[in-house]
């Protein structure tokens, strides 16, 4: 794993270290133009902060539409410049009423959070408008304005989410608008509605939706489907937990007749299994984000042929247990499958949930599409209400996560994947971009060539120096103008970089070992190619010495700046050792803030060899990964010889040896003398009382007996006359008996 950190605009040349590695690499900045085009970042908007809580709503050519506090923005992919915007404040009387709800000044603004494109010129939005949700339309001049169709807005209640911090998801599929979301101020009634013919899920039945949080939609053949999250509810008798979900409904759906009228009667949900394998399975439970369903292969293939449909999707743990994170890939086949098996339920609240026979099942499939809903029979709809969930859950392609991670304060945000990217090794490779809450941007690929799982990471870049969490990220390309970039949003940021840094690599070893479906060694340096020498299946190993020559390449921005290779030298970079064997998987990063050392894990296994040679230089004579220890220590002035260093260790063991026995001796026969001058009695009855803290020897459930002790007897001595007549009498005195209450 090779961390590149990416700096804001306006910043200069630095020198930058990773310690896991034990290298020191400079890095310039992008708004100077002194940084190599592979590297330069683009960046939208001056800095100004006018806008805010960018959330990405479509994408579409080069347009990517963005919802944000008040605005709608059209953003060029490929240059980040705003062709357009459309501003929708709330009236002031709304945002009264809002604040009077306790309700702050910031969350009483019109957050646009549904948009949909309904004709190639005509958009529909809707925002949350200071907690009552409104929908607008807007048609697209030549000019590229937009003008509001309506003078009326309508309202959006159902379509649009009350709060602006609930997630809502919305698909325009077949000339009708679905929206997941909630229906009420409060957010007790979640629900998933097609709005032309107004029909929902079930309404406050929890086992249809049990507070989800929905975090994505697709539409594939004659259905739609939705990806959330909820609290299970045939889990409820072992505790309350999470499950990732994904449902689905029937784009010809009307709803039943009586039962289950205006009500969805193809809507069924099975739970994603994201989990690491075992006699005890580890799950991750939360689903965060996913992709678009694209054609793709899970695992490196020679033929372009043998991919198909899948999603791709980030699960995250719980907040209150380990902070662990894992990417999952589902394909669209497993999906149907897992639609098309047996129900779960149970027969009353009393029964636990068990697998429904086939022959409680109706027939023909309940999942089935039918275009007359309105015509099925009672029992199926009866079923079908109350049986949604399907037994199996759908399994995660390769049977584990392509990608895990465990941090102490990061986890997985967003995911987008460049779908069959074609490597010189003649493999198509689905490349991952993984986002962060903690502004970074993690590039995998999945190396195994058989349903075995091998991850490289290939890239840990810093896209946010404040550590903005990651909202959205987008692959775009265009081939026509040679551009393929990544383009990175937060909430108040939206940046671009490079797919790939190829060029960094200045030797054929550390381009080949890379492991990056993008790069290749050739024409004497590490390009973006189709052609050229890589080994991304096994990386660099000895037998390449033969194909790969080590050559460093003449670096023609260190001309350029006038920048000697002394100069290079003398930045100042303290960095650790480079490991002799392979790169460790545990990353420290510091925050130079509050001096907190951040360790990132990432797991992620691949066999990287970063081996160095004696001296501690790359073999290839390309720049120093790092330094062994004869560089790096001078020598030691001895001031005696070995032999007599080890004679005055031994003398001082046996002295110290002497000295213990003696003092161990003198001890114990000091504490020997003072137990005689005790009695027998004493001490034994001493013991037998230290023995029980709780007793003091007189309560009548303590009560020891001694064997082979004379019994105890108490004498009163009764004198008759004088004192001194010497005339006594004895009797023995008669035992009082004690009462405890």
């Amino acid at each position: 794993m090779f961390p590149t950190e990416l700096l804001p605009l306006g910043s200069s040349l630095v020198a930058t270290c990773t310690p896991n590695v034990g290298w020191c690499q400079t890095i310039a900045g992008g708004a100077d133009g002194d940084a190599n085009d592979g590297d330069r970042i683009e960046q939208f908007g001056d800095g100004s902060k006018e806008y805010h809580d960018f959330r990405l709503l479509l994408a579409e050519h080069d347009t990517m539409l963005i919802g944000a506090r008040n605005h709608v923005l059209n953003v060029s992919m490929s240059t980040l410049e705003l062709k357009a915007s459309i501003e929708w404040t709330p009236e002031e009387s709304h945002i009264d009423v809002c604040t009077k709800r306790q309700k702050s000044l910031t969350e009483c603004q019109n957050y646009i959070r549904v948009l949909v494109k309904k004709a190639p010129d005509n958009l529909h939005m809707c925002g949350t408008n200071a907690f009552r949700p409104t929908c607008r339309s807007y048609t697209q001049s030549e000019d590229g304005s937009y003008q509001k169709t309506h003078h009326k807005d309508q309202s959006g209640v159902a379509l649009c989410p009350f709060d602006p911090s609930h997630n809502t998801t919305a698909i325009y599929a077949d000339g009708k608008l679905y929206s997941a979301t909630v229906a009420d101020f409060n957010s007790r009634d979640p629900l998933i509605l097609e709005s032309t013919g107004m029909i929902r899920t079930e309404q406050f039945d929890s086992k249809w939706l049990n507070e989800p949080n929905f975090v994505g939609s697709f539409e594939k053949d004659d259905k739609v489907y939705f990806l959330f999250r909820e609290t299970a509810v045939e889990n409820i008798n072992c505790g309350k937990a999470v499950f990732s979900r994904i449902g689905r409904v029937c784009k010809q759906d009307m709803g039943g007749n009586i039962l289950l009228y205006n009500t969805f009667t193809s809507f069924f949900k099975a739970r994603l299994n994201c989990s690491i394998p075992g006699d005890f399975p580890f799950y991750f439970d939360e689903i965060q984000s996913s992709t678009e369903m694209g054609q793709g292969n899970y695992r490196p293939t020679y033929d372009s042929g043998d991919r198909g449909d899948m999603v791709y999707a980030v699960f995250n743990t719980p907040q209150n247990s380990i902070h662990g994170s894992a990417v999952c890939a589902f394909r669209y086949s497993d999906i149907i499958k897992t639609f098309e098996g047996r129900f779960k339920g149970q027969k009353s609240f009393w029964h636990n949930w068990l697998t429904v026979s086939w022959d409680d099942t109706p027939e023909p499939h309940p999942q089935l599409c039918s275009n007359q809903s309105r015509s099925l029979p009672d029992a199926t709809l009866n079923f079908i209400k109350t049986h949604p969930l399907m037994n199996n859950a759908v399994p995660a392609s390769g049977g584990a996560p392509l990608l895990l991670h465990t941090s102490f304060k990061a986890q997985f945000t967003k995911i987008a994947v460049d779908w069959q990217v074609h490597a010189a090794d003649d493999r198509y490779y689905d490349v991952m971009f993984v986002g962060t809450d903690d502004g970074r941007v993690i590039k995998a690929i999945n190396k195994g060539p058989t349903s075995l799982i091998e991850t490289v990471v290939i890239e840990d870049i810093r896209v946010f120096e404040n550590h903005s969490p990651i909202t959205d990220l987008k692959v775009f390309r265009d081939k026509s103008k040679g551009i393929e970039k990544l383009i990175v949003i937060s909430g108040e940021n939206i940046v671009s970089v490079s797919l790939h840094r190829c060029y960094k690599q200045l030797t054929c070893r550390s381009c080949v070992e890379l492991q990056d479906p993008y790069c290749v060694w050739g024409d004497g340096r590490c390009i973006n190619a189709e052609r050229g020498i890589q080994n991304i299946i096994e990386g660099w190993r000895s037998g390449w010495n033969t194909q790969c020559e080590d050559v460093t390449i003449y670096d023609e921005h260190k001309e350029a700046n006038a920048t000697s290779d002394k100069e290079v030298e003398e930045v100042k970079c303290s960095c650790p050792p480079a490991p002799s064997a392979t790169v460790d998987p545990f990353s420290v990063e510091e925050d130079e803030d509050d001096g907190i050392v951040d360790v990132d894990v990432v797991i992620a296994p691949s066999e990287r060899d970063n081996s160095v040679n004696e001296k501690g230089n790359n073999e290839s004579g390309g720049p120093k990964v790092g330094r062994s220890s004869e560089e790096t220590m001078e020598p030691v002035a001895v001031g005696a010889s070995v032999e007599t260093l080890v004679i005055a260790i031994v003398v001082s063991i046996v002295l110290s040896m002497l000295l213990g026995f003696l003092i161990g001796y003198k001890v114990a026969g000091c504490r020997t003398a003072r137990g005689m001058d005790q009695s027998y009695m004493e001490r034994t009855c001493s013991l037998q009382r230290g023995r029980n803290r709780l007793s003091s020897g007189e309560h009548p459930l303590y009560n020891p007996d001694h064997t082979g002790m004379p019994k105890q007897m108490n004498y009163v001595v009764n004198v008759k006359g004088k004192l001194n007549t010497g005339t006594v009498e004895t009797k023995p005195i008669t035992k009082s008996n004690k009462v405890y209450l």
